[in-house]
């Protein structure tokens, strides 16, 4: 039997987990009515502190010092740096705004860090016996056995919504090519396909359970359920695509892409694709690619200089390089925080007359992300994050071992990589689910037996090396 306080943990971790996905799919209506859940994002990310002090007082082994995690965390500081190098060189912003867009990029991995560390049961260096792991482990697959009904019926819930709306107009009226474009409660289409995505990796972490789905009893004695289980996870992921296909925006099928290409080459890459997969696949890829290239051609050949993203791209490596090596600072160019205050940096360079950019209507200054990364940190601080995103990439690489638990954690990742040609991505909050989803499955691999006797392998290597050495 476990103390009581431990069965309070483990039953806060439950309730935090259901609190943080519900609260992250509302957030965007709640901001609407109170303003307090603007900031729900930056919040959760902010929890990696508190959790973080937590393990250090309770002695866990959070991670290893290897090469890979010390060039992680080496290049991410150098990335924080150079921003505020260029903050305290230039002084173009308050202290308050680059605090504001310093913690705002940072984010993505904070988030991550908290996902993991929430749900991370390392074993401690205070008492290391196998019975305390065995205590303190989190039980993720009753996690998984109570969370599948959700998903399905957020899935099924957001599809018949998505009619509804698209027949009758209840959420709004938008338009594109004369076509109703669904966002439902949302203030934005965007905003919707990046919560589909996120719902679509978790449903891909139930990828191949559908054969045993007679062994949970709350499957098993619901009749329902025991059907829809049996169905797989195909059904919501299907129901899901049509919803982000509704909001007619490019990077929806860019996402609907990246599903199909990661059932395809992770999940059953060991099966041989039927002849009409790939006819599927590849008109999908093919419409993907032509979506992309039109978007590409309307905001930077057709609009021109009239377009905000098209001048904050071409911009930005003058920028850097005028302010080399450290960029311009925090806050300063293709952030959030750069319109209020207005940054100087716009009118420096003539940007300040552009639709979109001007001190009294800015609502697309933050419409890149590497624009941004550039200008603000320079070309050392864009290598930097290169290099932190390669690092967290490989981090990612490590699942391959569970191709579901992989599948879960690179869509979100991929996604975020295709919606920064047109938003902030890592550093928006939709970045931070994403992120935090990532971190929780880190912790589940991490709790695996793989992942153990991994460890163990690399230690003997480690040990090996240095007798061979003395």
């Amino acid at each position: 039997m476990q103390p009581k306080w431990k069965q309070m943990i483990g039953t806060g971790r439950y309730i935090a987990f259901f609190s943080l996905f519900a609260l992250f799919i509302v957030q965007d209506k709640l901001q609407d009515h109170i303003t307090l859940f603007q900031y729900f994002d930056e919040g959760a990310a902010l929890l990696f502190v508190p959790l973080l002090c937590w393990h250090l007082i309770r002695g866990s082994r959070m991670f290893n010092l290897t090469r890979e995690n010390v060039l992680f965390f080496v290049s991410l500081a150098v990335f924080f740096s150079c921003g505020w190098a260029g903050h305290v060189l230039h002084g173009y912003q308050p202290l308050s705004a680059a605090l504001k867009d310093a913690y705002v990029n940072m984010k993505f991995f904070l988030a991550a860090g908290a996902g993991y560390l929430l749900f991370y049961d390392g074993r401690s260096s205070r008492n290391r016996g196998p019975e305390a792991e065995r205590e303190t482990a989190f039980p993720f697959g009753e996690l998984k056995r109570r969370l599948f009904p959700v998903l399905y019926g957020v899935s099924c819930l957001f599809f018949v919504l998505s009619i509804l709306d698209a027949v009758f107009h209840i959420f709004s009226n938008d338009t594109r090519g004369g076509l109703p474009a669904v966002k439902l409660f949302y203030s934005a289409q965007t905003n919707l396909v990046g919560i589909c995505v996120l719902l679509c990796a978790m449903l891909l972490w139930y990828w191949g359970e559908d054969r045993t789905a007679s062994e949970n009893p709350l499957i098993q004695n619901n009749r329902v359920l025991r059907y829809l289980r049996s169905l797989g996870v195909v059904v919501p992921l299907v129901l899901l695509s049509a919803v982000m296909f509704s909001t007619l925006r490019a990077k929806s099928v860019g996402a609907i892409a990246c599903i199909i290409l990661v059932c395809l080459f992770v999940l059953r890459r060991r099966e041989k694709p039927s002849r009409m997969m790939k006819i599927f696949f590849f008109a999908v890829l093919a419409f993907a690619a032509a979506a992309g290239i039109y978007q590409v051609f309307r905001y930077y050949y057709q609009m021109g200089m009239e377009s905000a993203r098209a001048v904050l791209t071409v911009a930005a490596p003058f920028v850097a390089w005028d302010h080399f090596p450290f960029g311009c600072g925090w806050a300063t160019f293709g952030s959030a925080f750069s319109g209020e205050p207005y940054s100087p940096v716009y009118g420096m360079y003539r940007m300040s007359g552009v639709w979109g950019l001007s001190p009294g209507w800015h609502q697309f200054v933050s419409d890149t992300y590497w624009p941004m990364v550039l200008a603000e940190t320079g070309y050392f601080g864009l290598a930097a994050l290169l290099c932190s995103l390669c690092m967290f990439a490989r981090k990612i690489w490590r699942l391959r071992v569970h191709p579901a638990s992989f599948a879960s954690a690179l869509l979100p990742f991929l996604y975020l990589f295709i919606s920064s040609t047109s938003e902030s991505a890592f550093a928006n909050p939709l970045a931070v689910p994403m992120a935090f989803w990532i971190g929780f499955l880190f912790a589940e691999y991490a709790a695996s037996p793989v992942s153990a006797a991994q460890k163990c392998a690399n230690a003997h290597k480690c040990a090996n090396a240095k007798t061979s050495r003395t």
